[in-house]
Protein backbone atom coordinates (compact mmCIF):
# COMPACT_ATOMS: atom_id res chain seq x y z
CA UNK A 1 0.00 0.00 0.00
CA UNK A 2 1.52 3.63 -0.51
CA UNK A 3 0.47 4.21 3.02
CA UNK A 4 0.45 2.67 6.45
CA UNK A 5 -1.61 0.17 7.87
CA UNK A 6 -2.55 2.33 10.71
CA UNK A 7 -3.24 4.88 8.58
CA UNK A 8 -5.71 3.10 6.77
CA UNK A 9 -7.29 1.52 9.46
CA UNK A 10 -7.77 5.11 11.12
CA UNK A 11 -9.80 4.99 7.69
CA UNK A 12 -12.07 2.10 8.54
CA UNK A 13 -12.25 1.28 11.93
CA UNK A 14 -15.14 3.25 13.67
CA UNK A 15 -15.11 1.41 16.47
CA UNK A 16 -18.41 -0.21 18.06
CA UNK A 17 -19.69 -1.33 15.29
CA UNK A 18 -20.94 -4.57 16.19
CA UNK A 19 -23.26 -2.52 19.04
CA UNK A 20 -24.46 -0.64 16.26
CA UNK A 21 -25.75 -3.48 14.14
CA UNK A 22 -27.09 -5.57 16.96
CA UNK A 23 -29.33 -2.24 18.09
CA UNK A 24 -29.88 -1.71 14.45
CA UNK A 25 -31.77 -5.12 14.17
CA UNK A 26 -33.65 -4.54 17.73
CA UNK A 27 -34.81 -1.61 16.01
CA UNK A 28 -36.21 -3.72 13.23
CA UNK A 29 -37.95 -6.16 15.36
CA UNK A 30 -35.48 -8.96 14.39
CA UNK A 31 -35.22 -11.63 17.16
CA UNK A 32 -31.57 -11.63 17.89
CA UNK A 33 -31.68 -15.71 18.06
CA UNK A 34 -33.03 -16.20 14.35
CA UNK A 35 -31.44 -13.64 12.06
CA UNK A 36 -30.69 -14.20 8.89
CA UNK A 37 -27.67 -13.64 6.28
CA UNK A 38 -30.56 -11.39 4.47
CA UNK A 39 -31.68 -9.73 7.52
CA UNK A 40 -27.77 -8.52 7.52
CA UNK A 41 -27.65 -7.35 3.93
CA UNK A 42 -28.24 -3.80 4.48
CA UNK A 43 -25.04 -3.70 6.64
CA UNK A 44 -22.99 -5.98 5.80
CA UNK A 45 -22.76 -5.94 2.07
CA UNK A 46 -20.21 -3.13 2.27
CA UNK A 47 -20.08 -1.85 -1.25
CA UNK A 48 -22.00 -0.39 -4.15
CA UNK A 49 -25.44 -1.66 -4.90
CA UNK A 50 -24.08 -4.45 -1.99
CA UNK A 51 -26.58 -7.39 -2.13
CA UNK A 52 -28.13 -6.82 -5.89
CA UNK A 53 -24.08 -6.40 -7.06
CA UNK A 54 -23.21 -9.71 -5.04
CA UNK A 55 -25.89 -11.68 -6.70
CA UNK A 56 -24.91 -10.42 -9.73
CA UNK A 57 -21.52 -11.19 -9.41
CA UNK A 58 -22.30 -14.68 -8.43
CA UNK A 59 -24.73 -15.24 -11.48
CA UNK A 60 -22.02 -13.69 -14.30
CA UNK A 61 -19.29 -16.37 -12.56
CA UNK A 62 -21.04 -19.49 -12.10
CA UNK A 63 -19.32 -20.10 -8.70
CA UNK A 64 -19.77 -24.45 -8.79
CA UNK A 65 -21.75 -24.98 -4.85
CA UNK A 66 -19.43 -26.08 -2.59
CA UNK A 67 -16.46 -24.43 -3.82
CA UNK A 68 -13.54 -23.06 -1.84
CA UNK A 69 -13.77 -19.78 -1.30
CA UNK A 70 -11.31 -17.19 -0.65
CA UNK A 71 -12.52 -13.75 -0.11
CA UNK A 72 -9.86 -10.48 -0.15
CA UNK A 73 -11.06 -7.63 1.10
CA UNK A 74 -13.53 -9.34 2.98
CA UNK A 75 -14.76 -6.48 5.06
CA UNK A 76 -18.02 -7.37 7.75
CA UNK A 77 -18.44 -10.60 5.16
CA UNK A 78 -21.65 -9.84 4.45
CA UNK A 79 -20.69 -11.49 0.60
CA UNK A 80 -18.91 -14.16 1.81
CA UNK A 81 -22.21 -15.53 3.99
CA UNK A 82 -24.19 -15.29 0.93
CA UNK A 83 -22.11 -17.65 -1.11
CA UNK A 84 -22.25 -20.15 2.15
CA UNK A 85 -26.17 -20.24 2.79
CA UNK A 86 -27.05 -20.42 -0.92
CA UNK A 87 -23.88 -22.47 -2.89
CA UNK A 88 -22.72 -24.37 0.48
CA UNK A 89 -19.28 -22.63 -0.32
CA UNK A 90 -16.39 -22.78 2.63
CA UNK A 91 -15.45 -19.09 2.65
CA UNK A 92 -12.16 -17.97 4.14
CA UNK A 93 -11.97 -14.33 4.48
CA UNK A 94 -8.61 -11.59 4.79
CA UNK A 95 -8.91 -7.93 5.67
CA UNK A 96 -6.87 -5.45 6.77
CA UNK A 97 -8.80 -4.55 9.38
CA UNK A 98 -8.95 -6.95 12.64
CA UNK A 99 -12.33 -5.10 13.91
CA UNK A 100 -14.07 -5.72 10.95
CA UNK A 101 -13.11 -9.34 10.70
CA UNK A 102 -14.42 -9.58 14.70
CA UNK A 103 -17.50 -7.94 13.49
CA UNK A 104 -17.28 -10.62 10.64
CA UNK A 105 -17.00 -14.09 12.66
CA UNK A 106 -19.57 -12.82 15.13
CA UNK A 107 -22.51 -12.20 12.50
CA UNK A 108 -21.27 -15.44 10.90
CA UNK A 109 -22.23 -17.26 14.61
CA UNK A 110 -25.50 -15.35 14.35
CA UNK A 111 -26.65 -16.51 11.74
CA UNK A 112 -25.15 -20.13 12.30
CA UNK A 113 -23.09 -20.20 9.40
CA UNK A 114 -19.79 -19.42 11.41
CA UNK A 115 -19.14 -23.44 9.87
CA UNK A 116 -18.95 -22.47 6.55
CA UNK A 117 -17.30 -18.97 6.91
CA UNK A 118 -14.27 -17.50 8.72
CA UNK A 119 -12.18 -14.33 8.62
CA UNK A 120 -8.36 -13.53 9.95
CA UNK A 121 -6.84 -10.16 9.56
CA UNK A 122 -4.11 -10.28 7.00
CA UNK A 123 -2.57 -8.38 4.48
CA UNK A 124 -3.76 -8.87 0.65
CA UNK A 125 -0.12 -8.37 -0.36
CA UNK A 126 1.18 -10.84 1.94
CA UNK A 127 -1.46 -13.89 1.64
CA UNK A 128 -1.15 -16.23 4.16
CA UNK A 129 -2.07 -19.66 1.92
CA UNK A 130 -0.80 -22.50 0.48
CA UNK A 131 -0.59 -22.49 -3.33
CA UNK A 132 -3.54 -23.84 -5.35
CA UNK A 133 -5.60 -23.54 -2.20
CA UNK A 134 -8.78 -22.50 -3.26
CA UNK A 135 -11.23 -22.82 -6.07
CA UNK A 136 -12.00 -19.56 -6.29
CA UNK A 137 -10.57 -15.72 -5.20
CA UNK A 138 -13.23 -13.19 -4.66
CA UNK A 139 -12.64 -9.02 -4.29
CA UNK A 140 -15.38 -6.71 -4.10
CA UNK A 141 -14.04 -3.11 -4.13
CA UNK A 142 -11.27 -3.81 -1.96
CA UNK A 143 -8.08 -2.91 -4.92
CA UNK A 144 -8.56 0.83 -4.05
CA UNK A 145 -6.32 1.36 -1.31
CA UNK A 146 -3.49 -0.54 -3.01
CA UNK A 147 -0.88 0.91 -5.29
CA UNK A 148 1.31 -2.71 -6.14
CA UNK A 149 -1.63 -4.11 -7.72
CA UNK A 150 0.64 -6.50 -9.53
CA UNK A 151 1.66 -7.74 -6.43
CA UNK A 152 -1.78 -8.41 -5.41
CA UNK A 153 -2.86 -10.34 -8.56
CA UNK A 154 0.21 -12.27 -8.43
CA UNK A 155 -0.48 -13.58 -4.89
CA UNK A 156 -4.02 -13.86 -6.10
CA UNK A 157 -3.32 -16.67 -8.85
CA UNK A 158 -0.69 -17.80 -6.56
CA UNK A 159 -3.37 -19.36 -4.42
CA UNK A 160 -5.85 -20.08 -6.99
CA UNK A 161 -5.73 -24.03 -7.89
CA UNK A 162 -5.42 -24.47 -11.89
CA UNK A 163 -8.94 -24.71 -13.41
CA UNK A 164 -10.26 -22.12 -10.58
CA UNK A 165 -11.84 -18.33 -10.92
CA UNK A 166 -11.16 -15.43 -9.97
CA UNK A 167 -13.79 -13.04 -9.66
CA UNK A 168 -14.03 -9.17 -8.76
CA UNK A 169 -15.89 -6.12 -8.88
CA UNK A 170 -13.79 -2.97 -8.37
CA UNK A 171 -14.17 0.97 -8.19
CA UNK A 172 -11.73 2.00 -11.55
CA UNK A 173 -10.86 5.70 -12.65
CA UNK A 174 -12.74 6.83 -15.05
CA UNK A 175 -12.14 10.07 -17.23
CA UNK A 176 -8.77 11.09 -15.14
CA UNK A 177 -9.66 13.77 -13.27
CA UNK A 178 -9.11 13.78 -9.73
CA UNK A 179 -11.89 12.74 -7.23
CA UNK A 180 -13.50 14.38 -4.74
CA UNK A 181 -12.43 13.41 -1.08
CA UNK A 182 -13.46 11.98 1.00
CA UNK A 183 -15.07 8.44 -0.28
CA UNK A 184 -15.84 5.15 1.30
CA UNK A 185 -12.37 4.24 0.46
CA UNK A 186 -10.27 6.94 1.46
CA UNK A 187 -10.09 10.12 3.23
CA UNK A 188 -6.92 11.69 2.09
CA UNK A 189 -5.44 11.81 -1.61
CA UNK A 190 -2.53 9.46 -0.62
CA UNK A 191 -4.92 6.43 0.48
CA UNK A 192 -6.69 6.19 -2.86
CA UNK A 193 -4.64 4.39 -5.99
CA UNK A 194 -7.40 3.98 -8.48
CA UNK A 195 -6.19 2.26 -12.09
CA UNK A 196 -8.34 3.11 -15.07
CA UNK A 197 -10.18 -0.07 -16.16
CA UNK A 198 -7.89 -1.56 -19.28
CA UNK A 199 -4.65 -0.98 -16.91
CA UNK A 200 -6.16 -2.70 -14.04
CA UNK A 201 -7.69 -5.43 -16.89
CA UNK A 202 -3.87 -5.82 -18.27
CA UNK A 203 -2.96 -6.53 -14.75
CA UNK A 204 -5.22 -9.25 -13.73
CA UNK A 205 -4.39 -11.10 -17.20
CA UNK A 206 -0.96 -10.45 -16.29
CA UNK A 207 -0.82 -12.04 -13.49
CA UNK A 208 -1.88 -15.38 -15.88
CA UNK A 209 -5.11 -15.52 -15.38
CA UNK A 210 -7.52 -15.76 -18.81
CA UNK A 211 -10.25 -13.28 -19.00
CA UNK A 212 -13.94 -15.26 -19.46
CA UNK A 213 -15.82 -12.03 -19.33
CA UNK A 214 -15.26 -8.53 -18.60
CA UNK A 215 -18.06 -5.59 -18.06
CA UNK A 216 -18.83 -1.95 -17.40
CA UNK A 217 -21.53 -2.12 -14.80
CA UNK A 218 -21.55 1.75 -13.88
CA UNK A 219 -25.29 2.33 -15.63
CA UNK A 220 -26.19 -0.03 -12.83
CA UNK A 221 -24.37 0.58 -9.89
CA UNK A 222 -25.83 4.83 -10.79
CA UNK A 223 -29.39 3.14 -11.20
CA UNK A 224 -29.54 1.29 -8.12
CA UNK A 225 -28.06 4.17 -6.07
CA UNK A 226 -30.93 6.46 -7.64
CA UNK A 227 -33.38 4.20 -6.72
CA UNK A 228 -32.17 3.97 -3.01
CA UNK A 229 -32.32 7.52 -2.72
CA UNK A 230 -35.63 7.86 -4.31
CA UNK A 231 -36.79 5.78 -1.45
CA UNK A 232 -34.96 7.23 1.65
CA UNK A 233 -36.40 10.37 -0.22
CA UNK A 234 -40.11 8.64 -0.18
CA UNK A 235 -39.11 7.77 3.77
CA UNK A 236 -38.63 11.54 4.54
CA UNK A 237 -41.84 12.84 3.05
CA UNK A 238 -43.79 10.44 5.06
CA UNK A 239 -41.98 12.27 8.44
CA UNK A 240 -38.84 10.04 8.81
CA UNK A 241 -35.65 11.65 8.21
CA UNK A 242 -33.53 9.67 10.34
CA UNK A 243 -30.92 7.16 8.56
CA UNK A 244 -32.39 3.44 8.20
CA UNK A 245 -31.80 1.35 11.72
CA UNK A 246 -29.05 -1.03 9.01
CA UNK A 247 -27.11 0.50 6.61
CA UNK A 248 -23.51 1.19 5.21
CA UNK A 249 -23.38 4.42 7.37
CA UNK A 250 -22.63 2.04 10.21
CA UNK A 251 -19.51 1.54 8.81
CA UNK A 252 -18.83 4.63 7.54
CA UNK A 253 -18.93 6.40 10.98
CA UNK A 254 -19.79 10.40 11.24
CA UNK A 255 -18.76 11.80 7.59
CA UNK A 256 -21.30 8.74 6.03
CA UNK A 257 -23.52 11.03 4.13
CA UNK A 258 -20.38 13.05 2.62
CA UNK A 259 -18.43 9.97 1.55
CA UNK A 260 -21.57 8.82 -0.20
CA UNK A 261 -22.32 12.14 -1.82
CA UNK A 262 -18.92 12.52 -3.11
CA UNK A 263 -18.81 9.20 -4.45
CA UNK A 264 -21.87 9.41 -6.02
CA UNK A 265 -20.92 12.52 -7.42
CA UNK A 266 -17.64 11.24 -8.79
CA UNK A 267 -19.24 8.46 -10.82
CA UNK A 268 -21.94 10.87 -11.95
CA UNK A 269 -19.10 13.12 -13.58
CA UNK A 270 -17.10 10.22 -14.73
CA UNK A 271 -14.40 10.35 -12.59
CA UNK A 272 -15.01 6.81 -11.78
CA UNK A 273 -16.44 3.23 -13.19
CA UNK A 274 -17.44 -0.10 -12.00
CA UNK A 275 -16.58 -2.91 -13.42
CA UNK A 276 -17.26 -6.86 -12.80
CA UNK A 277 -14.82 -9.25 -14.34
CA UNK A 278 -14.41 -13.59 -14.08
CA UNK A 279 -11.28 -14.41 -15.12
CA UNK A 280 -10.07 -18.36 -15.58
CA UNK A 281 -6.64 -19.71 -13.63
CA UNK A 282 -5.06 -22.37 -16.78
CA UNK A 283 -5.50 -26.16 -15.52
Amino acid sequence: MGESHEEMLRHYEPGGLLPRIVAGLQALGKDLDSVTHEDLAPADEFHSAGRSATRALVELAKIPPGSRVLDVGSGLGGPARYLAATLGCDVTGIDLSPEFCGVANALSRMTRLSDRTRFQAGDALELPFAASSFDVVWTIQMQMNIRDKRRLYSGIARVLRPGGLFVCQEICAGNGEPIELPVPWASRPNQSHLADAESLRGLIRGAGLLERTWRDITADIVAARKAQQAKAQASGASGSSAPPPLGMHLVLGEQAAVKMSNSGRNTDAGRTVFIQGVFDKPG
